[in-house]
Parts: structure tokens; sequence; C-alpha cells
């Protein structure tokens, strides 16, 4: 028994410790030409570290395309055909559903954006390089970028935490094709959070998921 109560006391400590440990995420995204690749890396208490390398698709420059793997899935089986009697009141029902749906769609957003909002962001660098073979041509393609980069820099500071002043540029290239990317940055979030809002989003997946099953006992009558 005592070993079962010290088992139990260690366990508690470690979820403990977990729930108000920081993990930091970096990532570093490289895009230049053809050379596509992003590295994260995951770190706990600067002991526990894991890093992971993903490559990017790769672009097509003839024509902009972007190539990607495609799986694909396919069920062998007859089709059966049912026959369902649609009523009024059924139709009412299955309206009622949609709104029960969507107020779930909704609480999933504000429990997601009340996380996203407990999310740090520092250190963000993302400096560019374009050109389209033209003086004209690449100054406007330059100056769309500015654009893209201030959209998503605003979207970044509204749902996230924004710390310190982000080091971004965009430099255009007068001579020749070129399209360069670097993007780095850190997120810092605690586990308690995560863990709360993954019991909070279960919690609303649960309750839609029986208000479904019950509209669609309904609608096909118990069968």
């Amino acid at each position: 028994m005592e070993w079962i109560l010290i088992i139990l006391g260690i366990l508690l400590f470690i979820f403990i410790i977990l729930m108000f440990s920081t993990l930091n995420i970096t990532l570093h995204l490289v895009h230049r030409n053809d050379n596509n690749d992003i590295q994260i890396t995951i770190r706990m208490y600067r002991i526990i570290k894991y890093k992971l390398h993903i490559p990017l698709v790769q672009i097509d420059a003839e024509d902009h395309s972007f190539k990607v793997r495609e799986e694909e899935k396919k069920t062998i089986g007859k089709n059966k055909e049912k026959k369902k009697k649609i009523t009024f009141k059924k139709l009412k029902q299955q309206y009622e559903t949609f709104k029960e749906i969507f107020k779930h769609v909704h609480q999933l957003y504000l429990i997601l954006a009340g996380f996203l909002k407990k999310i740090k962001i520092s250190q963000f660098e993302w400096h560019s390089a374009i050109g389209l073979g033209e003086a004209s041509s690449s100054a406007v393609a330059a100056g769309t970028v500015w654009g893209i980069k201030g959209v998503v820099l605003q979207l970044i500071n509204t749902f996230f935490r924004l710390k310190g002043n982000p080091s971004i540029s965009v430099a255009p290239v007068f001579q020749g094709m070129h399209s360069e990317t670097r993007l780095s940055c850190m997120l810092s979030f605690k586990i308690g959070h995560a863990i709360v809002v993954m019991l909070k989003i279960l919690k609303s997946w649960r309750h839609s998921r029986r208000s479904s099953h019950v509209n669609s006992e309904y609608m096909t009558g118990g069968v």
C-alpha cells in the first residue's frame, strides 16, 4: 500500500511540474528558389530537446505549381438506397441541430482563440528578396510582399502575444528571377494551458456528437 501511495505521489508531482512547465518551439523556414526546408526544435527546461526536419513541397518554376503527394483511398462495395419520409417536424428538428452545431463551432473558436492568445511569439524575423527580371516589376512585387507581411503581422499580433519588435525586410532584386524568404521565430506556452484546451475541446466534441446522434436517430426513426 505504501508503494502505491509513493507511486501516486510521484505521478502527481510529475503532473504538477508538467502543468506549470513552458514548452519552447523554435521555427526556422528557408526558401531560396528551388531549395526549401523547415526545421522545428522543441525544448523544455533546456534539457529535453527534439529536432524535426521537414522538406517542403517542391515548386515548379514553369507553371508556378506546387508538387505534392496525394493518397487516394477507395471503398469497394455496393451502394444501397433507402427511402426516408421527411416531414416539417423533422426539418425543424434538423434546423435546431444545425443551430446547435454552429453554437459548438463558435464555442470551439472561442476555446482556440483563448489558447492562441496565451502563446507568446518572440525573436520574430522575416526577411525576403524577390526579383522578376525587370526593375519596375521587381519593385512592385517587393511592395506587394511588404503589404502581405503587414497583414500577416497584424493577424499574429491579434491572435497571439507578439513580444519584442519583429525584424522584417523585403529587398527587390533587379537582376534576374529570384525568390528568397527566411523566417524564424520562437513560440512559448504553458503545457497546462494546452492540456486544459484539449479537455475543453474533447468535452465540446462529445456534446456535439451526442446532439448529432440524437438527431440522427430522430430522423431515421431509430433505425
